[in-house]
């Protein structure tokens, strides 16, 4: 009997070793598959997650605000100069026309200038011719 009980107490004993060696080999495959937690990442907790994204969306409603404010700034830029670039393209054309009109008068008076001119060298012609004439 002594062999009986010592053939069931080895295969027990085996038993129990490959249980417990099964075991262990499943605790280092769940320790290896396990996350790990990266020692260089930080951990926030939901409240400051909660916090952060409140300011997000806080920030960016207030860029969505701003940039509705530039839009609407720019429009009004953009009509001034519009209406600016109207105000002097007329006062050049009305600048333009009112040059054209002297540069015309001052052609007309030229010609008469040049026509008396020429009258006055006909006459001191004549007048010179007289005078010859009469010496």
């Amino acid at each position: 009997m002594d062999i009986e009980n010592a053939r069931t107490l080895g295969v027990g004993l085996i038993t129990l070793t490959s249980l417990l060696g099964a075991y262990y080999l499943v605790l280092r495959i769940r320790e290896f598959h396990m996350e790990n937690p990266d020692p260089k990442l930080t951990y926030v907790t939901h409240a400051q997650l909660d916090k952060t994204r409140a300011e997000i969306m806080r920030t960016i409603g207030e860029s969505l605000q701003d940039l509705r404010s530039l839009r609407a700034e720019i429009r009004e830029e953009t009509r001034s100069l519009q209406k600016q670039y109207a105000r002097s393209l007329s006062e050049t054309r009305e600048l333009i026309s009112r040059n054209a009109q002297n540069i015309s008068s001052l052609i007309a008076q030229a010609q008469i200038a040049n026509q008396r001119i020429a009258e006055l060298s006909v006459k001191t012609d004549r007048i010179v011719m007289k005078l010859k004439e009469g010496e």
